[in-house]
């Protein structure tokens, strides 16, 4: 596969002082898979004009390991067509010119961490050819996890004076603030969440604090109002392929609850591309801008708690649910329960078998694929996950585990990639079932996007539901079982699990 390189990711990675894990990452991949690398001409001529680098000379002489396209592309009709207008300088015309190479099929893919480059491309539906650095390394990791190199990834709380300072993933910080060594020597007895891999290489960390109505935002403008937050004080994730962004997301929603927090904010600066990365990550779970801290001009960034804005996405309102909606039981096979939901393993299930090992166990968004006729599903809408039970002791083995909400609801696919890529490191389907599920069930398939919520901390079993007559005796739930709201209540309260602090 021939893949062209945008500017910014060689630059990234031939500056000696960009030491950004995530593009080292994404080189392996290329090397691994046998990805013919390329270089435009014209962003030769801009990395020549790079001034920031060490100096250009030697910048020049590192650009040998990639090739460069022998020939500029005709640029295409549509292309001239869609972007004369819009194209305002030269760098605009250079995106341009990097976007014709994939249309004109000269080249199979284009890597770019510019997000308004990426924008263009979907206006020319090249949104499957023209990938972020973290969307090529899921796809790597998706298609070739035997290629994967470390066995598992662990996201744990641990005491901030037993991590080494010195370990290279906090380098990109010491750079941002220059008194970091200083701050995390005070921090020393308190905790944080960090994510190791089995080899004990860190790929990310994050530190919260609670702070009261009476904390002093005198360097935040606009003024922040009189309340109590969360505030998320250093937050770094590596793109793995592994959509850890997600589950330090889901960590960070986890303690606002537990904390009771009115809002929650973060501090970041904008001007590196693992920043950008992680903008975009929190402004997709409702994440907005703020102002900005005067002290450093860093961005800040609120996320509202305890409030349901209509206007909003399900996701961007997460974890902030709104109880009027469709409540449903789905039931899933033990075999995929654990996989798909590893927060809501049984205690009779082995735990080592369940490492998380595939990127879909970190998503917080995750996908569930039906072949059933309902169609009655709608953003919004309550499920309860059920795990089906043995067959002749259904009634005490088959247990309601959690609860999750409805994100999106796909179906009436054009076409097989377009269904592949809906599911992508968020389904427990290997690559060939999802496939063979296409040829046999093409269109005819509800892909449901759902967010986990919680476990319930206590799994109410079949019987339950049949003596309650919740479901008729001796049936268990179907795909889209749809209940009432007492018998919803009726099964949280047997669950004794409080969701209070969930509806809005």
């Amino acid at each position: 596969m021939r893949v062209l390189l945008d500017t910014n990711i060689i630059i990234y990675r031939e500056n000696s002082k960009a030491l950004n894990y995530s593009v080292w990452h994404l080189f392996r991949w290329l090397d691994k898979l046998n990805f013919e690398k390329f270089i435009h001409p014209l962003s030769k001529e801009e990395i020549m004009q790079y001034r920031n680098a060490n100096p250009a000379e030697s910048m020049m002489l590192r650009l040998d390991a990639y090739e460069e396209l022998k020939t500029i592309a005709p640029m295409a009709p549509e292309i001239e067509q869609t972007f004369s207008s819009i194209d305002k300088d030269k760098n605009d015309c250079v995106d341009t010119a990097l976007l014709n190479e994939v249309f004109s099929g000269r080249v199979d893919l284009l890597i770019t961490e510019d997000k308004n480059l990426r924008k263009k491309a979907r206006l020319i539906n090249l949104e499957n050819k023209v990938w972020s650095i973290n969307a090529f390394i899921s796809y790597a990791t998706n298609a070739n996890p035997n290629l994967i190199e470390y066995k598992m990834l662990a996201v744990k709380k641990v005491i901030i004076g037993d991590i080494d300072i010195n370990n290279k993933f906090f380098n990109s910080l010491r750079d941002a603030y220059l008194n970091f060594n200083e701050w995390f020597a005070k921090k020393c007895n308190e905790e944080a969440y960090i994510c190791q891999d089995d080899k004990g290489d860190i790929l990310g960390f994050l530190y919260m604090k609670t702070e009261d109505e009476y904390e002093n935002y005198s360097d935040i403008e606009p003024l922040f109002s009189p309340k109590k937050r969360l505030k998320v004080g250093t937050f770094k994730v590596e793109a793995t392929g592994f959509r850890l962004g997600e589950r330090f997301i889901k960590i960070i929603f986890d303690n606002a609850l537990e904390r009771n927090v009115d809002e929650i904010y973060i501090t970041l600066f904008e001007n590196r591309s693992e920043l950008q990365m992680l903008s975009e990550l929190l402004n997709r779970w409702g994440f907005q801008k703020h102002g900005v801290k005067r002290s450093t001009g860093e961005t800040v960034m609120t996320k509202q708690m305890k409030v349901y804005n209509p206007n909003l996405t399900v996701k961007e309102n997460f974890p902030n649910l709104y109880y009027k909606r469709q409540k449903f039981i789905l039931p899933i096979y033990p075999k995929y329960h654990t996989s798909l939901i590893p927060d809501s393993i049984l205690k009779n299930e082995n735990e080592d078998d369940f490492l998380e090992k595939t990127p879909y166990r970190y998503a917080l968004q995750k996908v569930y694929i039906s072949f059933s006729r309902e169609r009655n599903i709608y953003p919004g809408d309550i499920i309860i996950f059920y795990r089906t039970g043995d067959r002749g002791r259904a009634g005490y083995t088959g247990v309601l585990s959690s609860i999750a909400i409805v994100d999106e609801v796909l179906s009436g696919f054009e076409s097989k990639e377009e269904y592949l890529g809906h599911c992508q490191n968020r389904s427990i389907f290997t690559k060939e079932e999802l496939e063979s599920f296409w040829h046999k069930y093409g269109a005819n398939q509800i892909i449901l996007k759902f967010i986990f919520v919680k476990s319930f901390n206590k799994r109410p079993i079949l019987k339950t539901l049949w003596d309650n007559q919740i479901i008729s005796f001796p049936d268990g739930p179907r795909p889209f079982t749809k209940i009432t709201d007492n018998e919803f209540n009726f099964i949280v309260e047997e669950a004794e699990t409080n969701l209070g602090r969930y509806w809005r």
